[in-house]
């Protein structure tokens, strides 16, 4: 067995700890020294595309709900081939709606209405036929739009079978006392036949007639 000098000792034992600190060196930069540290990037790397799958999930369920509060609903009715209700794009035409209906029929009087007005959520659009009487209206809606309506001639007319006390007295030269008597008659007597029945009522004459037979109707 050789015999080592002090020195001779000494520089082994300084050789062999850089032998060790040589491996120690290369497994720790090829990453085989710790077998716990590739698990936690592993698990960390799932969590992160977790994560990204989750926000775009947030995403698309935030731009659904972006894009259905975004339509407007309008009602599309009267002289068109479908009536019915329509969803339409924020700052869509009253004509957009109209094509949507399958469009106008024959007879419409297109003329009365803004085809070109910017629709409003929960808008009521009618497209009256020509001779209508067409009266603008407030939508009584949050958005603050407006809507037609059209009401024919005889729609505006007192239905003398039916009207109120209150709803005759808005009649030309009828009072209180001839109100009374025109509902006491049709309580004794029926609905009234034609309107020129109503000059039986006391105190009705053809002047007081003539005054109101345009604005009353039996219907």
């Amino acid at each position: 067995m050789p015999v080592f000098t002090k020195r001779e000792k000494v520089m082994i034992v300084i050789i062999g700890v850089l032998l060790i600190l040589n491996v120690y060196q290369y497994f720790t930069h090829n990453g085989l020294s710790d077998k716990s540290t590739g698990e936690v990037v592993t698990i960390e790397s799932q969590e992160g595309d977790n994560d990204i799958a989750n926000n775009e999930g947030k995403e698309t369920a935030e731009t659904n709900i972006q894009d259905f509060q975004q339509k407007c609903i309008v009602y599309v009715c009267g002289n068109v081939k479908n009536p019915g209700v329509y969803e339409l794009l924020p700052g869509s035409r009253i004509n957009d709606a109209l094509v949507l209906a399958g469009g106008a029929l024959p007879g419409s009087d297109l003329n009365s209405i803004n085809l070109a007005e910017k629709i409003s959520d929960g808008q009521k659009i009618y497209i009256p036929k020509i001779g209508e009487v067409q009266s603008q209206s407030s939508l009584s809606s949050s958005t603050g739009g407006t809507k037609q309506e059209t009401i024919s001639e005889d729609e505006r007319k007192i239905n003398i079978n039916t009207a109120t006390k209150e709803e005759l007295k808005t009649l030309n030269r009828i009072g209180d006392k001839l109100a009374e008597r025109i509902i006491e008659y049709r309580q004794k007597h029926g609905p009234f036949k034609s309107i020129e029945e109503i000059k039986n009522v006391n105190g009705i004459g053809e002047k007081i007639f003539e005054s109101i037979k345009d604005s009353i109707t039996v219907q």
